[in-house]
């Protein structure tokens, strides 16, 4: 038996101190994340990493497909930014045409873009988007329903989005929650996906407070409502 087990932990020991040359680096946890590779269940969990590795996150965000350039001069003050950035544009525009962004933010928001509001629009209407409606990413303040409570925004860590609108034109607001036809089934399957990437997204199924926009909110919880 002890034999066994020691042949056991010599071939983890080999395969461990091998492993990159029979894993692909999407399926190696321990390898950054790149937003050009295919998805894995190895993607949330390296975009957890990002949450305390600003290296590592900037690295990641250098792979994706946005336009961005580190924000400067935000790293003093009651609500400091020590590795923001401001997305200038990307596959899909927004409207305001850029944002503030923590870079755990930025590199949600890439997957929002490429893998959730896009495909989910193709597959509803058969059109592809042309701007994603927000209001506001960073902001200075506390949670408003818990005083004293800082809110992500204060961090950069969450941007509230509006509305989506089509190549044609359509316009499909958040505030459209309830609709029972394709709008609103559009805007459940937004919420169910991006859920994969943020680790918090609120709805108006959650409070009143968020019935015009869904919070999307770049976190290592869990909460999807």
């Amino acid at each position: 038996m002890g034999r066994v087990l020691l042949l056991l932990l010599l071939f983890l020991a080999m395969a461990l101190a091998f492993h990159r040359a029979w894993l692909p680096p999407e399926w190696d946890p321990i390898q950054p994340l790149n937003l050009k590779a295919p998805r894995t269940p190895m993607t949330r969990l390296k975009l957890a990493w990002l949450q305390h590795d600003s290296q590592r996150c900037l690295a990641a965000l250098q792979t994706s497909p946005l336009q961005w350039r580190v924000a400067q001069g935000l790293r003093a003050g009651q609500c400091p930014l020590p590795d923001a950035v401001r997305i200038l544009g990307g596959p899909v525009a927004t409207s305001p045409s850029s944002f503030l962004a923590s870079c755990r933010l930025a590199v949600d928001w890439s997957l929002f873009v490429t893998d959730v509001a896009q495909p989910e629009a193709l597959s509803a209407y058969g059109k592809s988007l042309r701007t994603i409606e927000h209001v506001g990413s960073y902001n200075c303040r506390d949670v408003r329903e818990r005083p004293g409570a800082l809110s992500s925004h204060a961090r950069a860590d969450a941007i509230d989005v509006s509305g989506f609108v089509l190549a044609d034109g359509r316009r499909v607001l958040v505030s459209a929650w309830n609709d029972k036809g394709r709008d609103g089934v559009f805007l459940h399957a937004i919420r169910r996906s991006a859920c994969r990437f943020f680790g918090i997204v609120l709805s108006p199924d959650y409070n009143a407070l968020h019935a015009e926009h869904l919070h999307l909110e770049a976190s290592n919880w869990a909460l999807c409502r």
